[in-house]
């Protein structure tokens, strides 16, 4: 069974050129067009510990150089989600003499974030839609403060797909399932819409080698690779296919949860739950799942020049 529900799935991905539900997205952009990195700030600071108090650690003092700052993201094309650690990094000082090199291999493991979950919440506070990065290095103070820092390189690990398909769902509770896809079946089990406000509970059952569920966080061991299948994104719409979610429609809001999945019968069973409410949306009408086809991991390279140091 498993065998042909791959089969039937390798088969949709292979064909995506020729389904009308499919997106096809463009070819992704380089990192100079996607991605603007910038510093905010760049500390220099020494610590020294009390011999005494503690023994057993380097009586002189330590001095560290932090860089802090953020990536904008400017192209969302293809895009699924962000690696939540940078972990590797290269510094040259104002002469262009290397003082760090952190690149150590590959990783045990990648958390991702969903770009989607990013965006939205980037949209409740208000702020650009950006991630964090961060250097720290000890500096030898035999060898002097450097002045400037000439280079900074390292990399973002990405969650990508060329490729996607919507799929949606009429907002009704049903008795059967609904295949939307080989390997991943949904039930509606509640659906109701009254006066602005609606609910919903739906039961997913999956294969696992074949599929992902979740849609918030995405995590990989080492030698892990991503499922043919990714679900990227579940919204609600109404009857002019606007999403009651948009945190711009007035009075909006809303909330949801799952339960832990468990396995039965080779596949992995999960309950979803949510409610919410949105004067301005209209009613519930339909449910639109997103689903990533052949989703592949990159390593985006940037860099930053010309980052001026504080002095003591």
């Amino acid at each position: 069974m498993r065998n042909e529900r791959l089969n039937k799935l390798l088969a949709i991905i292979l064909c995506t050129g020729v389904l009308a539900s499919v997106l096809a997205a463009q070819e992704p952009p380089d990192a100079a067009e996607a991605f603007e990195p910038y510093w905010r700030s760049v500390t220099l600071q020494s610590q020294l510990y009390n011999p005494v108090e503690e023994p057993d650690r380097d009586p002189n003092a330590q001095t560290t150089l932090q860089i802090s700052g953020s990536v904008r993201i400017l192209d969302y094309t293809g895009l699924i989600g962000v690696e939540m650690t940078q972990r590797e990094a290269i510094v040259w000082d104002q002469d262009g003499v290397e003082i760090y090199n952190s690149v150590d291999g590959p990783s045990l493991s990648r958390t991702y974030q969903s770009i989607e979950d990013a965006r939205h919440l980037s949209a409740v506070i208000g702020r650009d839609d950006e991630f964090h990065f961060g250097v720290s290095f000890p500096v030898d103070r035999a060898l002097g403060y450097p002045s400037a820092l000439s280079r900074v390189e390292w990399s973002l690990d990405v969650l990508m797909a060329d490729a996607f398909e919507v799929i949606d769902v009429p907002f009704e509770p049903n008795e059967t399932a609904i295949e939307l896809m080989p390997g991943l079946e949904i039930l509606v089990q509640e659906a109701t819409v009254e006066e602005g406000r609606y609910s919903y509970r739906i039961q997913a059952s999956y294969d696992p080698n074949l599929v992902s569920y979740s849609t918030g966080f995405w995590h990989f061991f080492r030698d892990e690779v991503p499922p043919p299948v990714m679900l990227v994104k579940m919204d609600l719409l109404n009857a002019e296919g606007k999403s009651v979610w948009d945190v711009s429609s007035s009075g909006s809001s809303g909330s949801s949860s799952g339960t832990g999945a468990r396995l039965s019968d080779g596949l992995m069973v999960a309950t979803s739950s949510g409610s919410g409410r949105c004067s301005a949306c209209g009613d519930v009408t339909t449910m639109r799942y997103t689903v990533a086809l052949a989703p592949y991991e990159r390593q985006v390279p940037l860099a930053l020049e010309n980052i001026p140091v504080p002095s003591f």
